[in-house]
């Protein structure tokens, strides 16, 4: 029955496209841009129109305020183009236009729209080489013997993967409890084939902590058909084989993305990047991760030059900034050009606000393919690095464990820390983790183009958190709902000064006044008769005054 569903729906597939072909020939992709928002009917005052709840939760935990770039696209400027003959694949809230397959005829009536400001990049994303383009790799990982299995007393068995988690102490991590829980990762990648029936990932399903799954390339959410990249990609972060391979954070839940185009390399992967970040800051989750990289396309149309690695100028680059700079902490990997004539890094690793992975061996020395820096405005790439060669991985053909290289597998593997880092100190801002795992990495003091600030370390890192000054007080939960009292925390006040407390509406009105001692005190507002809406709260002493947004629910 399966083999006779699978024939019926290649059939159904081959009819629409003879249907559709005298479009298919002509037609291509373009990223429509507009030049504003508006008139449009969202608001930020009225976020979970278009966000969840957990997306706007993260935002108000880093005080991070909604903004125009968060509101989505106007519906009647979408409208008019779809009037005009276009095929709307996706819509874009960060870059303000949609993702469109229309002819030139319909792209020139498109831009006589007096709302657009043009498309992206000028040329059109799915531009196809005269010849048929060879499909990419599913990985662009190396097979390598795997490691020897250590015999390391540990409350968890890493098996071959004890390496790879020791050189960032990450066994110490799990060891006190942080393992990802409660955290949301998203990865994005081409696919992941077969990882819902291979037993490294059989406790992701059993305990229900895969949220989702989109295929952005054929808009539908079967992820699992392609994609042997993203297989492995993900048992870096997520498997569970004790005596074989524990991924970094293999208690977090994970949303699957498939952006990647796997019949060749096309500007259109970008848009779908976009797309794929996009939703998952609109689910919520915490963490992203992507192991994939951009510099060179089909036919050589939109190459990238060094120049153009400045951070802004790449539509990927953007798109991981427009995420960082919602809460979100974004991991790529660096590239594995470094043995090539190109050999610097690849988009979005240059973007200002990400993670760009590097990649080292078991002894903390550079594997010569990781793409090296610095970024083309000087800044040092990569950020960090960690073990990219002999990693231990899924192989996606059988679901045993194998050896593979590639800053695809470091970028993993450093995301799964991080994530349960977060966890660890869930106060902290995306920008704060990025600058306390790089205070505690191997090159801190001397950072380079080649390693960026090295490997991060666990206890480094926590230690330094312990003595970090922070410059915000954070309201826990946030929001807070029904008559439950909201906790502040202010890590900065380890003299256990007083501070006048005024809770107040955005227009100023004072609705409780009250006093708090510590580093930590219960708010007792939760039974005030407020309605749900955004609040603000001011702390004052001495000349000091310091102030977090509220949401109740």
């Amino acid at each position: 029955m399966g083999k006779n569903n699978l024939r019926w729906r290649n059939t159904g597939l081959a009819l629409l496209l003879t249907a559709s072909s005298a479009f298919a020939q002509t037609a291509s992709k373009y990223l429509i841009l507009f030049k504003d928002k508006a008139n449009t009917p969202y608001s930020v005052d009225r976020p979970l129109e278009f966000l969840s709840k957990r997306s706007v939760e993260r935002r108000l935990k880093q005080n991070i305020s909604l903004a125009e770039r968060d509101l989505p696209p106007n519906p009647a400027y979408i409208q008019a183009v779809r009037e005009k003959g276009a095929k709307v694949w996706y819509k874009t809230r960060w870059a303000n236009g949609v993702l469109v397959e229309c002819t030139p005829e319909q792209l020139q009536a498109i831009q006589t729209l007096d709302f657009v400001k043009g498309y992206d990049g000028n040329i059109a994303l799915n531009a196809v080489s005269a010849t048929k383009t060879a499909a990419k790799p599913g990985t662009n990982s190396i097979d390598l013997p795997l490691p020897v299995s250590s015999n390391l007393a540990n409350p968890l068995n890493y098996g071959f993967s004890q390496t790879q988690i020791g050189q960032m102490r990450v066994d110490s991590m799990h060891a006190r409890g942080y393992r990802g829980e409660g955290m949301w990762v998203a990865v994005i990648d081409n696919g992941f084939i077969s990882v819902n029936s291979q037993a490294a990932f059989k406790h992701l399903f059993d305990e229900n902590r895969i949220l989702g799954t989109y295929d952005f390339v054929a808009n539908n959410t079967n992820v699992y058909d392609q994609g042997t990249h993203g297989n492995s990609v993900l048992s870096c972060m997520a498997a569970y084989l004790p005596g074989q391979l524990i991924g970094t954070a293999y208690k977090a839940s994970y949303l699957l993305l498939h952006s990647e185009d796997n019949s060749g390399e096309k500007r259109q992967e970008e848009a779908f990047w976009l797309a794929a970040a996009e939703y998952a800051d609109s689910v919520g989750v915490d963490v992203i991760n992507s192991s994939l990289g951009y510099t060179t396309f089909d036919n050589g149309v939109g190459d990238y030059t060094y120049q153009d690695l400045n951070g802004d100028k790449a539509l990927s680059t953007r798109a991981a900034d427009w995420a960082a700079q919602a809460g979100i902490l974004v991991v790529v990997a660096a590239g594995n050009e470094g043995n090539d004539a190109w050999k610097y890094l690849t988009v979005p690793a240059d973007a200002d606000s990400v993670i760009a992975v590097g990649a080292v061996d078991a002894q903390l020395l550079r594997a010569g393919f990781s793409s090296v820096g610095p970024s083309a405005d000087g800044r040092i790439k990569p950020d960090l690095s960690a073990m990219g060669y002999g990693t231990v991985i899924t192989n996606p053909a059988n679901g045993q464990v194998s050896g593979g290289a590639g800053t695809s597998f470091a970028s993993p593997l450093l995301a799964g820390m991080a994530t349960s880092f977060w966890q660890a100190y869930p106060y902290l801002t995306n920008m704060e983790v990025i600058a306390l795992l790089k205070r505690s990495a191997t090159q801190a003091g001397n950072p380079d183009a080649l390693l960026g600030y090295g490997v991060p370390n666990f206890l480094k890192a926590a230690e330094a958190t312990r003595s970090y000054r922070q410059g915000s007080i954070r309201i826990i939960p946030n929001p807070t709902r029904g008559g439950q009292n909201p906790s502040v925390e202010i890590p900065f006040n380890e003299q256990n000064r007083s501070y006048q407390v005024n809770l107040l509406d955005t227009q100023g009105r004072i609705f409780w006044e009250g006093q708090v001692t510590g580093r930590h005190a219960e708010l007792p507002v939760g039974s005030l008769p407020l309605p749900a809406g955004l609040y603000v709260l001011q702390f004052q002493r001495d000349g000091e005054s310091h102030s977090a947004r509220w949401m109740k629910w």
